[in-house]
């Protein structure tokens, strides 16, 4: 038997590739703990949050301050006192509308004046979620005038859930139905005069009082049902809040979407000096390999982090400029990406893309998004020379699942009450307007909607 020697290439990730990969993917809540768990076991990592504030919220000086104190009491108090095991102890701390909502606020965006007041509306924000007092009512309080307040209770109205800080039910189902898309005259009129008949179902009364058909009335209703009344009741269902922290902020200057990442929680790392110092000047071998180590750590964990928010950003600038029209008029605008196309732009791998918007959000007028929601699948495309074709979401061109549900909508407005459309015929009529779309598929879109099937739809008349 001969022995034959052979050359194989294989790839191998390194532990520092892989510890890039896993900082890439990390929420922002994950990288925090992750962070404070790395510095816990590397002397020579020091970590602050950029208004000087440590991990868990507290100034350095400060959190030293109730550590010396607190060890120095149970040294004291406590002859089974274990210097190891009783550093980490806080006590658990429940969580308030307020907290969930202040930790949507772009801090970066607004001066110092301006974060009391958001401040002080947030205070007075019940458990409805509505806003307690008049702004007048505020402006007194705070001495200042009402129309300064009025942009920051703009700004709190964009926050999640949508409704929230709403000052009547009027205002909170308003701001849930903009967001939707356009809100028809009639629509506002129910809102103003016809609640009541809308929460008794009656479809006949409001279509003969405000002028509209039956159809448009049952739309209407429906669109008004689907909103929360409470909006606060999502936040204060249970004693901690679970919430979500923005990681990119889009906002609209002089017409055009602006991309910034949420610093707020982001962790600042560097060398501590002291460990630093005692690196140049160690004379013990073992002991300047050992700080050598870690502190060559604690720059790569540095690197990991400043990469993760480089490619974080260009990402989303991808995403807001090939979705512009989205940011600028709303859901129906949304087009069809896919991941490849974006990593291609920004010359990275795909796989990068898709680690780098896991379970990351995104928060703009509209509200806050995941950032996987910008990447629509099962888009249709649109007929050519009597040819239909249907394309997935990863096509550059052709139309979302939104627009033709939108479509779709559109035309079971339009039918008459008494013979509504059969799903064949909703089928041909989404044909005339340039969708492929099955009967099939139709049933599935129309019950994703809420909108019952033919029968369910037809007025009888006695």
């Amino acid at each position: 038997m001969g022995l034959e020697l052979t050359l194989q290439q294989t790839q191998r990730l390194s532990q520092n590739m892989i510890q890039s990969v896993q900082i890439l993917q990390m929420t922002t809540q994950e990288l925090q703990d992750y962070v404070q768990e790395a510095a816990l076991e590397n002397p020579t990592m020091d970590v602050e949050l950029p208004h000087g504030e440590s991990i868990d919220g507290r100034s350095a000086a400060l959190r030293e301050e109730e550590q010396t104190h607190y060890l120095s009491q149970r040294q004291n108090n406590d002859d089974d006192f274990d210097p190891k095991n009783s550093w980490n102890l806080q006590a658990e701390e429940t969580q308030t509308i307020r907290d969930a909502l202040w930790l949507q606020v772009d801090h970066h965006r607004f001066s110092r004046k301006e974060l009391s007041m958001l401040d002080f509306l947030l205070e007075n924000i019940d458990e409805r979620g509505y806003l307690s007092l008049s702004l007048e009512e505020a402006a007194k309080l705070l001495h200042v005038e009402t129309s300064l307040l009025e942009p920051m209770l703009a700004y709190l109205q964009t926050l999640e859930p949508l409704g929230i800080c709403a000052r009547n039910l009027r205002e909170c189902l308003l701001i849930q139905l903009k967001a939707e898309g356009e809100v028809p005259p009639a629509l506002l009129s129910i809102l103003d005069e016809g609640l009541e008949a809308v929460a008794r179902n009656k479809v006949a009364a409001l279509s003969r009082r405000f002028g509209i058909t039956v159809s448009e009335a049952e739309s209407y209703c429906r669109r008004i049902r689907a909103c929360n009344p409470k909006p606060g009741s999502l936040l204060s269902a249970s004693g901690k809040i679970p919430y979500i922290i923005p990681d990119v902020y889009v906002t609209v200057q002089d017409g055009q979407p602006v991309v910034t990442l949420n610093e707020s929680f982001s962790p600042q790392i560097t060398v501590n000096q002291y460990y630093q110092s005692l690196l140049l000047n160690a004379s013990d071998s073992e002991v300047r390999d050992y700080l050598s180590r870690k502190v060559r750590q604690t720059e790569w964990v540095r690197h990991c982090i400043e990469q993760r928010e480089k490619t974080l950003l260009a990402v989303s600038r991808e995403i807001v400029g090939r979705q512009k029209a989205f940011f600028l008029s709303g859901q129906s605008q949304l087009l069809p990406m896919r991941m490849a196309e974006v990593a291609e732009t920004i010359r990275v791998h795909e796989s990068t893309v898709s680690r780098a918007i896991n379970n990351k959000y995104l928060s703009c007028s509209r509200g806050v998004f995941p950032m996987s929601h910008f990447f629509q699948k099962n888009a249709v495309s649109k007929r050519t020379a009597n040819t239909f074709i249907v394309e997935e979401a990863e096509a550059s061109t052709g139309y979302t699942n939104r627009q033709v549900k939108d479509a779709l909508r559109e035309i079971i407005a339009a039918e008459e009450p008494k013979k509504p459309f059969s799903d064949r015929i909703l089928s041909e009529k989404l044909t005339e307007r340039g969708f492929s779309i099955s009967r099939r598929t139709v049933a599935k879109y129309r019950e994703e909607e809420g909108i019952p099937d033919a029968s369910g739809r037809k007025i009888r008349t006695k």
